[in-house]
């Protein structure tokens, strides 16, 4: 897997510098001396509207939420949480085991508005985000209003989590001033590209404020770091630029999630959400892991949910999007994919050897050689069988005993006979009978064997490649190689059972789908070998489609 170069799991300024960040130097001059809040404190109170000493610059927006929850256990206050949330949340709830409510969504996802406004008590904070983590959902200024003036009514205070707030482009905003309950949290960690700095700020009535800064450490922000959020501080129009790209970044990406099924939730940060299946969202992950990207698929209480920070340019993600949810060609082996073999081919395997030595082979036995990679063909792996009996045998004769007992005689029916199709009607008219995808069969079955095999199966792929067509049979890549390039595909998957498979199709820079794995060990070598996901059966590729 390539090295992550695309870091698109913490929701941070993933692939570009801040122009502003180029042009800053460091004063050195007073590093010597401990920082100093006050100058930063009083500028973002004076453009932000706001009475002198409402303003609390924290390290990072972590350390205002750790000193809320500080606040209440000291205070004996209690909280209340709507769900999903930001896990930093549950974190200090963990450390501090204060008196919380933690209100469950609705079955969409959206935060309760009702059943919050309903759990609302005396001396009480509520926590309010938004845009909220991970879903993105933006509580409109008159909804927020509402919310913010039901507390006040119950003696209740607002605490408002706006850590992602300048990717809403939210028109007009509220008199933050104007409410002597509510305190809010903002950061140069999103927007303004300093997560690495860590520098966040509160801001709300003094009188609250005060509550926060008496809990704050006195030295908990750098001089260095205080010189950097001031020189963004004064960089917002180009932070406004930046943010307004991200934007349309995401609507983008949105539309296109819709497109190909998967409905991301309607999301004003820097990231999108969207539920998946337990197969789809390994498939996720691993396929961007080889793309060079980081995706976050581990949410609490969110099993099947995946979350994207949105780039600045979307090229790579989208790219790795496409490759994941649209492919342009399906490429399959036949053998223990779309026929079960267990009583021909591998039957076959067993007979040959019972036939030119006085040994038997198991199952277990033909299986293990499999796993050793380079055995795809049959008659080669049969080979390999016989030498490690200790018996000498030319290749040729395996060849010739392997086939009669296979395709059998006038008089004496082939093992041929008792093959079976693993690929189910539904599956056949959604992938071979349709045009939504180009097709192929890449096999290590002569050619004749592999026409019998389709005409069995009843399809047609727009691709058949055979062991007679080509110079070197799996692991080597070339036949998958060659029906991409017949086809103009540059997206493809390629779905096999064996380890040869699975080098192949990584090779050739396919998506890996593994099939048929019966055992843990089996499974785990498919993925060593290259798979992105492992299915039961064939069938269960419509779960990825």
């Amino acid at each position: 897997m390539k090295d992550v170069s695309l870091k698109l799991d913490f929701n941070e300024r993933a692939d570009s510098t801040p122009a502003w960040l180029s042009a800053f130097a460091l004063n050195s001059d007073e590093l010597w001396r401990y920082p100093d809040r006050t100058a930063l404190e009083q500028q973002l109170a004076t453009d932000l509207q706001l009475p002198p000493s409402a303003v609390l610059l924290t390290n990072g927006g972590d350390e205002s939420i750790e000193l809320l929850y500080k606040l209440c256990k000291l205070t004996d206050q209690s909280l209340l949480v709507p769900e999903p949330c930001f896990s930093q949340y549950t974190h200090n709830q963990k450390i501090w085991q204060n008196d919380t409510i933690f209100v469950p969504a609705n079955e969409d996802l959206s935060i309760d508005t009702q059943a919050i406004t309903a759990a609302m008590k005396p001396n009480q904070w509520v926590i309010l985000t938004r845009p909220n983590n991970p879903t993105g959902e933006f509580l409109e200024s008159g909804r927020l209003l509402e919310l913010i003036k039901a507390a006040s009514q119950v003696g209740a205070k607002v605490f408002l989590d706006e850590a992602y707030v300048e990717f809403a482009n939210e028109g007009e905003g509220i008199d933050y001033a104007a409410h002597q309950n509510l305190v809010t949290l903002r950061t140069f960690s999103k927007a303004f590209g300093l997560a690495g700095a860590r520098i966040g700020y509160v801001f709300g009535q003094p009188e609250l404020i005060a509550e926060f800064r008496r809990l704050a450490m006195p030295f908990n922000v750098s001089r260095a770091n205080l010189q950097l959020a001031t020189a963004a501080w004064q960089a917002r129009d180009e932070v406004s630029v930046y943010c307004q790209r991200i934007a349309e970044n995401r609507t983008q990406i949105a539309q296109f999630l819709d497109k190909n099924g998967l409905q991301p939730f309607p999301s004003r940060g820097n990231f999108l959400l969207f539920q998946t299946n337990p197969r789809q969202k390994i498939l996720f992950d691993r396929v961007m892991k080889k793309s060079g990207i980081q995706i976050k698929t581990e949410l609490a209480d969110l099993p099947n949910a995946v979350r994207l920070t949105i780039p600045e340019n979307t090229t790579a993600l989208m790219n790795a999007l496409q490759l994941i949810l649209d492919p342009q060609l399906l490429a399959f082996d036949m053998d223990g994919v779309l026929i079960d073999t267990t009583a021909s081919y591998d039957e076959c395997i067993r007979q040959t050897v019972a036939t030119l030595t006085p040994q038997q082979v198991t199952q277990q036995d033909i299986e293990k050689v499999r796993a050793k990679g380079g055995f795809n063909n049959d008659w080669v792996l049969c080979a390999e069988l016989i030498k490690q009996t200790g018996n000498a045998v030319d290749f040729d004769t395996v060849v010739s005993t392997f086939q009669s007992i296979y395709l059998g005689t006038a008089e004496q029916p082939g093992l041929v006979s008792q093959e079976k199709n693993l690929l189910l009607d539904p599956m056949r008219q959604r992938v071979f009978k349709s045009s939504t995808y180009r097709t192929a069969v890449v096999t290590g079955r002569p050619r004749a064997e592999a026409e019998q095999g389709t005409a069995q199966l009843d399809i047609n792929p727009n691709e058949l490649v055979s062991a007679d067509d080509v110079s070197q049979q799996k692991p080597d890549p070339q036949g998958l190689l060659q029906v991409m390039r017949d086809t103009a595909a540059e997206r493809a998957w390629y779905c096999g059972d064996t380890v040869d498979d699975m080098q192949a199709g990584q090779a050739a820079g396919c998506v890996c789908i593994g099939i048929g794995a019966k055992t843990t060990q089996a499974k785990n070598n498919l993925f060593q070998a290259g798979a992105d996901v492992v299915l039961e059966n064939i069938n269960q590729l419509e779960t990825l489609l």
